[in-house]
Order: C-alpha cells, then structure tokens, then sequence
C-alpha cells in the first residue's frame, strides 16, 4: 500500500473510534439513555476517578529517565508564551463587549489535553506517549488557570470580590490531575514500589477513563447553545486548533529541534479542542458563557478534522510509522 494512503488509513483508525464515541455519548444523550441530571456526575466520575488514575499509573509504569524529556517542556513554554501574546493582540482590539473579549480570550488556549488528547495520543504514538502527556498536564495546569484567570480579568473586565482571586489561584494545587501526575513523577523518580493488589486497583479504574470521559464529552453537547458572533467564534476556534499548533510544530522542529514522537505529541495536544473547565471559569467570572459554550462544541466537532489532518501531516512529515 502507497506509504501515503497507509498513513492516512492509520490516522483515521486512531480518530474515527475516538470520535464515534463522542458521538454514542451525544446520541445516548438525545435518546434519554444519558438523563441530562447524570451528565455532571459521570463528568466528575471520568475527572476525579478515571483520568487520574489513568495519569498515575501511566507515569508509575516507566522509569523517569524514559519518559521525561527536557525539550517538551521548553517547547510547551516558549510556545504558550509566544501564543498567549497573539491571543492578547488579537483580541484586545476587538469591538466586542469586554465580556466577550475574556470569553474569546480563553476559548483560544485552553486546551483539552486530558479528555481527548490522552485517548488520541495513546492511540496515535503508544503507552509511553500516554505517559509524556500526563506529565505535560502537570507542568501545563497551573499556567493554563493563571492565565485564564489574568484575561478573564484584564480582557473582560469584571468586579469580582477579591476572594475569588486566591480561590482561582490555589485551585491547581487542589486540581486532581495534577496532583497525580506529581505523585506518579515522585513514585517513577525514587523508584517507590507499590502493592500489586494497589496496581491492579488503578488500572481498573484508570480503564474507566477513556470511554467514560468521551461520552461525557458527547452528552455535554448543546447544538442550541451556538449562538451568533460566528466570526468571533471561527477567530477562536482557528487560534486554537490551527495557529497554536503551528507554532508549537515550528518551535520544536526549527527552533529546539527534539525527537520528532515529542515533537509530535506537543502539536496535537495543542491543537486539542477547547477545555469543559475554560465554561466553568467563564460562568464563575461572569464572562460570555454562551460565547464559551458554543466554542466548546465547534472546536470539539472542528477538532475531528484538524486532528486528523495534524497527525496525517505529522506521520508523513517525520515519517512516524
């Protein structure tokens, strides 16, 4: 088979699963097979049990020295920085209410890197892969939050009471995805042996997460939250699933010029679709929570092309079999 139609049947093996069970999840939804009064609770079942022990035990099962690399790191900074400065640029001189101007601001970064960047690069580059991911949620957490919380403030402008700043600046270190990836990075380091029942206990239920997580995605789903502004909306979405990729692509490869499989798993994973945790801050900030919602589900229903089309560019590109 032509290397370049196998690659392609390749990407859509990965994709087209993922995907569908979005779609089962929406469905499910539709039919009252999924109640909407149960979405909540399977959504904190999937992120406060399933992703975190999936994150655990995908770092506790490889040594340290296997799994961290230095440049995916340096990537995932310098990339952010340069992007968070386009976004600000981009959006600041918007003729939009200051509400909306936070809401597009966030709806362009936040990434979601554990609900279906874990699934696609597990299925895309492997175990080890999965691994690297869990510990770049770790290191990408808390910039995410405070950033979201300096344009959701500068860009919108609201009056919150002061509480709310420290409540949202302490929050990542209550945030159960972090703090998983730093156990696991502090069991993988010192070598720390865990029980054998313990093992065979997480990786049950870190079984849970995949699927559980990705119907939740597709029982989330509102078509009838989309609302006007869809230029803003198609802005947003572009940023977010076109250009922070694209630099992320070009940092790694010209600037710091890693392993092409590391390379790679930084490119996807910021060209993940919009995070559910981007519409809760909004709602808590009172920013445009209709404007969030509605760019949750176009880039979760854009990202199913732009995905595909970035790890077919990427497999060929590097020539990752």
């Amino acid at each position: 088979m032509n290397f370049y139609l196998k690659t392609f049947v390749d990407v859509l093996s990965v994709t087209i699963p993922i995907f569908a069970v979005v779609a089962i999840g929406y469905l499910f939804r539709r039919r009252g097979i999924i109640s909407d009064r149960a979405v909540p609770a399977l959504n904190k079942i999937a992120y406060y049990l399933g992703l975190t022990t999936l994150i655990f035990t995908s770092i506790v099962k490889y040594d340290l020295k296997e799994i961290f690399n230095i440049g995916i790191v340096k990537i995932l900074y310098t990339t952010f920085a340069i992007f968070i400065v386009i976004v600000f640029i981009s959006v600041y001189f918007l003729k939009v209410r200051r509400k909306t101007k936070g809401a597009i601001a966030i709806s362009s970064f936040r990434c979601n890197m554990a609900f279906v960047g874990i699934p696609i690069i597990i299925s895309a580059f492997g175990d080890i892969a999965g691994a690297k991911t869990s510990i770049i949620i770790g290191f990408m957490t808390p910039v995410n939050i405070i950033f979201a919380i300096i344009f959701l403030k500068i860009l919108g402008g609201q009056d919150n009471e002061r509480k709310n700043y420290g409540r949202f600046f302490l929050s990542f270190l209550k945030d159960p995805l972090l703090i998983a990836a730093i156990a696991g990075i502090l069991i993988s380091y010192f070598s720390i042996p865990l029980p054998k029942v313990l093992l065979e206990l997480l990786n049950m239920l870190a079984g849970l997460a995949i699927p559980l997580a990705l119907i939740t995605i597709g029982a989330s789903f509102r078509i009838s939250h989309i609302k006007l502004n869809l230029k803003f909306l198609i802005l947003a979405i572009v940023l977010k699933l076109v250009a922070e990729p694209l630099i992320a692509f070009f940092i790694g490869k010209y600037v710091y010029a890693i392993d092409p499989v590391d390379i790679s798993i930084t490119v996807i994973l910021f060209g993940m679709p919009l995070a559910v945790a981007a519409y809760i801050m909004g709602k808590e900030y009172d920013s445009d929570s209709d404007f969030i919602s509605s760019a949750l589900i176009l880039s979760t229903i854009a990202s199913a092309l732009t995905i595909t089309l970035w790890l077919f560019f990427l497999k060929v590109f590097f020539r990752i079999i």
